[in-house]
Protein backbone atom coordinates (compact mmCIF):
# COMPACT_ATOMS: atom_id res chain seq x y z
CA UNK A 1 0.00 0.00 0.00
CA UNK A 2 1.51 3.30 -0.76
CA UNK A 3 1.32 6.38 0.89
CA UNK A 4 -0.03 9.13 0.01
CA UNK A 5 1.17 12.95 1.66
CA UNK A 6 -2.40 14.45 1.14
CA UNK A 7 -3.15 17.02 4.11
CA UNK A 8 -6.47 17.56 5.31
CA UNK A 9 -7.58 21.40 4.84
CA UNK A 10 -7.48 22.39 8.39
CA UNK A 11 -3.66 21.27 8.56
CA UNK A 12 -3.07 23.34 5.18
CA UNK A 13 -4.10 26.57 6.66
CA UNK A 14 -2.95 26.08 9.75
CA UNK A 15 1.06 25.70 8.13
CA UNK A 16 0.09 28.36 5.93
CA UNK A 17 -0.61 30.75 8.89
CA UNK A 18 2.59 29.74 10.82
CA UNK A 19 4.73 30.43 7.68
CA UNK A 20 2.94 33.90 7.51
CA UNK A 21 3.44 35.19 11.23
CA UNK A 22 6.82 33.37 10.97
CA UNK A 23 7.80 35.68 8.06
CA UNK A 24 6.29 38.75 9.57
CA UNK A 25 8.02 38.29 12.94
CA UNK A 26 10.72 37.44 11.07
CA UNK A 27 11.06 40.67 9.10
CA UNK A 28 9.77 42.71 12.68
CA UNK A 29 12.23 41.18 14.80
CA UNK A 30 15.27 42.37 12.22
CA UNK A 31 13.84 45.63 11.65
CA UNK A 32 13.60 46.05 15.23
CA UNK A 33 17.03 45.02 15.60
CA UNK A 34 18.35 47.24 13.62
CA UNK A 35 16.94 49.96 14.52
CA UNK A 36 19.96 50.13 17.08
CA UNK A 37 21.68 51.74 14.84
CA UNK A 38 19.97 55.05 15.32
CA UNK A 39 21.97 54.97 18.98
CA UNK A 40 24.59 55.85 16.49
CA UNK A 41 23.64 59.47 16.37
CA UNK A 42 24.39 60.08 20.69
CA UNK A 43 27.67 58.02 20.09
CA UNK A 44 28.87 60.09 17.25
CA UNK A 45 27.64 63.74 18.87
CA UNK A 46 29.47 62.51 21.89
CA UNK A 47 32.48 61.63 20.08
CA UNK A 48 31.94 65.27 18.31
CA UNK A 49 31.54 66.96 21.83
CA UNK A 50 34.36 65.00 23.16
CA UNK A 51 36.85 66.92 19.86
CA UNK A 52 35.16 69.94 20.93
CA UNK A 53 36.41 70.18 24.69
CA UNK A 54 40.18 68.69 23.35
CA UNK A 55 40.00 71.89 21.71
CA UNK A 56 38.58 74.54 24.37
CA UNK A 57 40.73 72.63 26.48
CA UNK A 58 44.24 72.82 24.68
CA UNK A 59 43.11 76.64 24.14
CA UNK A 60 42.94 77.36 27.99
CA UNK A 61 46.43 75.27 28.27
CA UNK A 62 47.84 77.86 25.14
CA UNK A 63 45.86 80.82 27.17
CA UNK A 64 47.89 79.45 30.03
CA UNK A 65 51.31 79.10 28.26
CA UNK A 66 51.22 82.17 26.37
CA UNK A 67 49.99 84.76 29.53
CA UNK A 68 53.26 82.52 31.13
CA UNK A 69 55.74 83.25 28.90
CA UNK A 70 54.80 86.02 26.41
CA UNK A 71 52.97 88.30 29.15
CA UNK A 72 55.53 87.54 32.11
CA UNK A 73 52.41 86.74 34.35
CA UNK A 74 52.03 85.34 37.35
CA UNK A 75 48.65 85.48 38.26
CA UNK A 76 46.55 82.62 39.15
CA UNK A 77 43.90 84.19 37.08
CA UNK A 78 45.63 83.95 33.95
CA UNK A 79 47.54 81.09 34.78
CA UNK A 80 46.42 78.99 36.88
CA UNK A 81 42.87 79.46 36.32
CA UNK A 82 43.14 78.60 32.33
CA UNK A 83 45.06 75.35 33.26
CA UNK A 84 41.85 74.74 35.69
CA UNK A 85 39.69 74.96 33.18
CA UNK A 86 41.54 73.29 30.57
CA UNK A 87 41.84 69.73 32.98
CA UNK A 88 37.91 70.30 33.30
CA UNK A 89 37.63 70.20 29.91
CA UNK A 90 39.45 67.22 29.18
CA UNK A 91 38.05 65.76 31.81
CA UNK A 92 34.32 66.30 30.13
CA UNK A 93 35.88 65.21 27.07
CA UNK A 94 37.17 61.97 28.18
CA UNK A 95 33.17 61.38 29.74
CA UNK A 96 31.91 61.59 26.53
CA UNK A 97 34.32 59.03 25.01
CA UNK A 98 34.12 56.82 27.54
CA UNK A 99 30.18 57.19 27.01
CA UNK A 100 30.22 56.91 23.71
CA UNK A 101 32.09 53.68 23.53
CA UNK A 102 30.26 52.44 26.37
CA UNK A 103 26.78 52.85 24.19
CA UNK A 104 28.56 51.82 20.91
CA UNK A 105 29.90 48.42 22.99
CA UNK A 106 26.86 47.83 24.61
CA UNK A 107 24.14 48.67 21.72
CA UNK A 108 25.56 48.14 18.50
CA UNK A 109 28.86 45.91 18.01
CA UNK A 110 31.58 44.71 20.54
CA UNK A 111 34.66 47.02 19.68
CA UNK A 112 36.60 43.81 18.62
CA UNK A 113 39.97 45.50 17.89
CA UNK A 114 40.36 46.65 21.13
CA UNK A 115 39.64 42.98 22.79
CA UNK A 116 41.74 41.32 20.43
CA UNK A 117 44.71 43.57 20.13
CA UNK A 118 44.61 43.73 24.05
CA UNK A 119 44.70 47.15 24.16
CA UNK A 120 41.81 47.88 26.12
CA UNK A 121 42.64 48.84 29.58
CA UNK A 122 40.61 47.31 32.75
CA UNK A 123 38.89 50.58 33.76
CA UNK A 124 37.41 50.54 30.25
CA UNK A 125 36.06 46.89 30.39
CA UNK A 126 32.33 47.18 31.14
CA UNK A 127 29.97 44.17 31.99
CA UNK A 128 26.99 46.49 32.82
CA UNK A 129 25.43 49.48 32.17
CA UNK A 130 25.69 49.87 35.97
CA UNK A 131 29.22 49.91 35.85
CA UNK A 132 29.22 52.10 32.75
CA UNK A 133 27.27 54.79 35.09
CA UNK A 134 29.83 53.83 37.97
CA UNK A 135 32.56 54.98 36.05
CA UNK A 136 30.72 58.51 34.46
CA UNK A 137 30.09 59.23 38.22
CA UNK A 138 33.16 58.99 39.17
CA UNK A 139 34.48 61.14 36.67
CA UNK A 140 31.72 63.45 37.18
CA UNK A 141 33.02 63.66 41.15
CA UNK A 142 36.22 64.64 39.98
CA UNK A 143 34.52 67.50 37.65
CA UNK A 144 33.09 68.96 40.52
CA UNK A 145 35.86 68.63 42.71
CA UNK A 146 37.77 70.44 39.98
CA UNK A 147 34.98 73.10 39.84
CA UNK A 148 34.98 73.52 43.68
CA UNK A 149 38.95 74.67 43.20
CA UNK A 150 38.27 76.50 40.27
CA UNK A 151 35.29 78.66 41.94
CA UNK A 152 37.54 78.94 44.97
CA UNK A 153 40.39 80.59 42.66
CA UNK A 154 37.49 82.83 41.05
CA UNK A 155 36.48 84.12 44.60
CA UNK A 156 39.33 83.74 46.37
CA UNK A 157 39.79 88.17 46.59
CA UNK A 158 36.42 88.46 47.37
CA UNK A 159 35.39 85.80 49.76
CA UNK A 160 31.95 87.24 51.33
CA UNK A 161 29.60 84.72 51.67
CA UNK A 162 30.88 81.12 52.50
CA UNK A 163 27.70 79.00 52.45
CA UNK A 164 27.71 79.59 48.73
CA UNK A 165 31.09 78.34 48.01
CA UNK A 166 29.97 75.16 49.88
CA UNK A 167 27.38 73.96 47.62
CA UNK A 168 29.59 72.46 45.33
CA UNK A 169 31.40 70.58 47.44
CA UNK A 170 28.64 69.31 49.71
CA UNK A 171 26.67 67.95 46.40
CA UNK A 172 30.21 66.24 45.74
CA UNK A 173 30.13 64.66 48.68
CA UNK A 174 26.55 63.65 48.57
CA UNK A 175 27.02 62.06 45.54
CA UNK A 176 30.09 60.42 46.45
CA UNK A 177 28.38 59.16 49.50
CA UNK A 178 25.81 57.74 47.27
CA UNK A 179 28.02 56.14 44.69
CA UNK A 180 30.01 54.50 47.84
CA UNK A 181 26.27 52.89 48.89
CA UNK A 182 25.87 51.62 45.95
CA UNK A 183 28.73 50.18 44.90
CA UNK A 184 27.99 48.43 48.77
CA UNK A 185 24.51 47.49 47.89
CA UNK A 186 25.51 45.89 44.29
CA UNK A 187 28.50 43.91 45.98
CA UNK A 188 26.64 42.23 49.06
Amino acid sequence: MAETNEQSPGQQVEESSVNVKSNVETYFETTFFNLRFILLIPVLASLFGSTIMFALGSYNVYSATASFFLENSMSSKDVILPIIKALDAFLIGIILIIFSFGIYDFFISKLDPADHASIRPDWFKFESTGELKNKLIEVVLVILSIKFFEQVLVVADDFQDPYINLIIPTGAAILAISLGFFKWATEH
